[in-house]
């Protein structure tokens, strides 16, 4: 279950703050929408999941005229309901900007609780085969690399 899914983002005028940076609680924004990109890939449209923990070292600055970031996302552990990520942030150069760890939980709205995946949302999830990269609209397609 260490397979790596890719997304890029792009950075937004509005992200930067008075300091000249991407404001650090923009990270939070970026690594969601590269989660979100993910449980959809592999889930199928609109997967329901909460976060219920949520563990992030900032390591570097990511500026505006970086332009684009790529969120990396590795399962890492997976529950009967919950699932736990490794996130990462890059930028265009290849710096790791932000370290995440993430755990969500599957969630059914309309009951207002925890669910679990089911059996083929699990092989999904596993079927993202160790050392290989997944980016939208693609499947698995070789070793992941460092952007160049």
């Amino acid at each position: 279950m260490a397979g790596v899914f890719e997304h890029a983002v792009t950075v937004r005028w509005r992200d930067v703050d008075a300091l000249g940076h991407v404001n650090h609680a923009v990270f939070l924004t970026y690594l969601e929408e590269g989660r979100d990109a993910f449980y959809t890939r592999l889930l199928g449209d609109d997967p329901s999941y909460v976060v219920v923990r949520l563990e992030v070292e900032l390591r570097a600055e990511v500026r505006y005229p970086d332009r684009r970031v790529t969120v990396r996302i590795m399962a890492e552990r997976m529950g009967t309901t919950s699932l736990t990520t490794r996130e990462t942030i890059v930028t265009p150069s290849g710096e790791v900007a932000a370290e995440a760890r993430v755990v969500t939980v599957r969630w059914d709205a309309a009951l207002r609780k925890p669910v679990p995946f089911t059996d083929a949302e699990r092989a999904r999830l596993a079927g993202v085969s160790p050392g290989r990269a997944v980016r939208p609209g693609r499947k698995a397609s070789g070793p992941a690399r460092s952007p160049s």
